[in-house]
């Protein structure tokens, strides 16, 4: 039996500026089960790390969640109190960013920030949490892991703080892991370490994880299952197979012809890249958010915006496209509505 851990019902957040309020996700919706990778991809500003940050609860005035619900386990954490909500974070959810530089301090050793981890989430002594941590490092991949238990951030690369801050983040065995872009920063080698290690670290847990990237390679490797985000809206969601070789939105296909090396029929198809710039954060929100940069804009898509159109098999997407009976295949040959309204 399928237990969902986790579901977002029509969240909303927004940033309360002098120049007005930013809506930074708008209504979003979806749901991971116990056990599932899921991956968030979009581009810079559409929405991903924010999302994050609101169902940690970790976002900062002016940030504030105007709407929605954050179910986990059935518990609505937007409503629940702060205090609540410390206990859940980082026992039964964790998060992890993109500058591990950002996440461990200078002046401890890294020894002593994963023994205070464990220590504020379980009742075991310092003597069984040491042994925790020591574990937890070795596990991480860390080579000699009882010697480096007192060494200091500075002392270990950026692959390795990173092993270091996922270690910390699933010490306490969570049900879900958050992580935000963990190796942007990395090089491909050290990327693909950390992928294997998040795998095997989730298959011993069972841990959920949302792994957010601007990169549907790095996705694609990692996640059954992918949303693509823009402008603060899921624009299509669907299983990784779905949404790579059947994908229904303009924007999702965009997204996957800029990946270098894509081969098509024997070829490498030169690379491409999606027309304009993202939508400013004011804007009116009349009509497709996405339809200034979209080569298959009609003239619905100006006035209204689209609701989402089963794709079939969990697939959706949010697109004029599929209006009536959603294609076989959608329709990837550049076009322009008759009376030239884009």
């Amino acid at each position: 039996m399928v237990y969902r851990i986790l579901e977002l019902k029509n969240l909303k957040t927004s940033f309360f500026t002098k120049a007005g309020e930013v809506e930074a996700v708008r209504g979003i919706s979806f749901h991971v089960d116990k056990g599932e990778a899921i991956g968030i991809v979009g581009e810079s500003g559409s929405g991903k790390s924010v999302t994050a940050l609101s169902i940690m609860k970790l976002l900062q005035p002016p940030g504030k969640i105007t709407g929605g619900q954050i179910l986990f386990k059935n518990k609505n954490l937007v409503e629940i109190p702060n205090k609540e909500m410390r206990h859940i974070r980082g026992n039964e959810m964790s998060i992890i960013f993109q500058d591990p530089t950002m996440s461990l301090n200078p002046v401890f050793t890294v020894g002593n920030q994963i023994m205070e981890a464990i220590l504020n989430h379980q009742k075991i002594s310092k003597k069984e949490a040491r042994a925790k941590a020591i574990e937890i490092l070795r596990l991480a991949g860390i080579p000699s892991a009882e010697k480096r238990l007192n060494d200091y951030p500075h002392e270990f690369s950026g692959g390795m703080r990173q092993r270091v801050i996922i270690g910390m983040a699933l010490s306490c065995e969570p049900d879900i892991l958050i992580a935000d872009e963990p190796t942007t920063a990395l090089d491909t080698t050290i990327q693909a370490q950390i992928l294997k290690l998040m795998r095997d670290l989730k298959n011993r847990w069972g841990t959920s994880i949302i792994f957010i990237t601007h990169d549907l390679g790095v996705a694609a490797d990692f996640c059954s299952r992918i949303i693509v985000m823009y402008d603060g809206l899921i624009m299509e969601e669907g299983p990784v197979k779905s949404i790579f070789f059947d994908s229904k939105h303009p924007y999702t296909r965009g997204l996957i012809e800029s990946i270098p090396g894509v081969i098509q029929k024997g070829r490498k198809k030169r690379l491409v890249s999606i027309n304009g710039i993202s939508p400013d954060l004011f804007s009116s929100h009349v009509g497709c958010p996405f339809m200034p940069r979209c080569d298959f804009a009609m003239k619905i898509c100006k006035e209204k915006q689209p609701p989402y159109f089963d794709a079939g098999e969990g697939h959706r997407s949010k697109c004029w496209l599929l209006h009536g009976e959603a294609p076989k295949k959608a329709p990837w040959v550049k076009r322009r509505c008759a009376d030239g309204n884009r």
